[in-house]
């Protein structure tokens, strides 16, 4: 094969290359930008830390999860979070008020006892 066939066949797959790149690049979507998913199976997955927020309990896990009980963890409700990312600790000064913080720099806000969230800060 010619040394022209060659560098014709190198551009080629460069340039595929790249587009390929540029096709995936324009699919990401930043855990920040993509709110917990409700699932059934979000009781099982791993929990970090959990608080009590009056007689509630709240607990924060992976992929935005944040769970809370009204009869002390023998059953459990998915709480609407903005953001997938992982959250590492909960935090209730006070019945209704509290923070969740996470991976990506992300800090949450409750102002119902963890029922619903607001992203604050995130690290970007």
């Amino acid at each position: 094969m010619g040394s022209f066939n060659k560098c014709a066949l190198l551009a080629l797959g460069i340039a595929l290359g790249s587009l390929q790149g540029m096709a995936q690049a324009a699919t990401f979507v930043d855990v920040l930008d993509l709110p917990a998913r409700s699932s059934e199976l979000a009781s099982r997955s791993p929990l970090r830390d959990v608080a009590r927020a009056g007689d509630r309990l709240v607990a924060v896990g992976l992929r935005g999860h944040i769970l809370y009980s009204e009869d002390a963890g023998k059953s459990w409700q998915q709480a609407s979070v903005p953001v997938s990312s992982d959250l590492n600790a909960v935090h209730f000064p006070a019945a209704k008020q509290g923070w969740a913080v996470g991976n990506d720099g992300v800090v949450l806000h409750s102002r119902d006892g963890g029922a619903s969230w607001e992203k604050q800060l995130d690290g970007r």
